[in-house]
């Protein structure tokens, strides 16, 4: 039981977006597991994790000693290896193919401090806090002068500011045509509250009558 624990290390093995394949140990010498050869002494050092069950957003971290050409400034700077995946593998360095995995995320923000850098690792869980595609708000979206909002910047003053309001776009910039916003959007007190007793239940536009609906 002592000698099996005794032979235990961690590998660590990062695939890049481009494809590329790195791994890493902190046993001292390289160590072949599924033909990724691991790299010692890298000086690749990971932090506690700090993981979540659930959908709970969980991270590590890791450090490294760029005293190798396995990870070099210049790629960093790059973007190379922005969003690459990095598998935690514990393995026995007595029989390398005899491996567990532990963890799995993905890089995030990088920090370089002299001759070493650090990086942030965020879990899987972390994907799902991402924002894909459009937001459903009742501000506009778009950025004031630009294709989607239609104007030209230019035609007003400098100091010329969106609010980003329907009724700023329409009003302010008679542009409400190309407002890219959700302004008839309900709030959470509309939402959940009943229909009033006197109102008429067609089926209808609430603001129907009203004149907002209006471009």
């Amino acid at each position: 039981m002592f000698k099996a624990i005794t032979t235990l290390c961690w590998c660590w093995k990062l695939t890049r977006k481009d494809g590329v394949v790195m791994g890493f140990t902190s046993h001292d010498r390289d160590l072949e597991i599924g033909g990724v050869l691991y790299l010692a002494s890298t000086g690749f050092t990971p932090s506690d994790i700090d993981a979540k069950s659930g959908f709970a957003i969980d991270n590590s971290a890791a450090s490294a000693m760029l005293s190798s050409d396995a990870i070099s400034p210049a790629d960093i700077k790059a973007g190379v290896y922005d969003g690459a995946q990095i598998l935690m593998q514990s393995a026995s360095w007595e029989n390398p193919q005899i491996s567990t995995q532990i963890w799995r995320g993905y890089f995030g923000a990088i920090t370089q401090s002299g001759e070493s850098f650090s990086v942030e690792i965020n879990g899987e869980s972390a994907r799902l806090s991402r924002t894909t595609g459009r937001v459903f708000s009742r501000f506009c979206d778009a950025e004031f002068g630009d294709e989607r909002c239609g104007l030209n910047a230019s035609d007003y003053p400098q100091a010329a500011v969106c609010p980003r309001t329907f009724s700023a776009c329409k009003d302010q910039f008679s542009n409400g045509v190309n407002y890219r916003g959700f302004p008839y959007i309900i709030g959470d007190n509309a939402m959940q509250s009943g229909p009033a007793s006197a109102s008429v239940r067609d089926g209808g536009s609430r603001y129907k009558g009203q004149g907002s609906d209006e471009f």
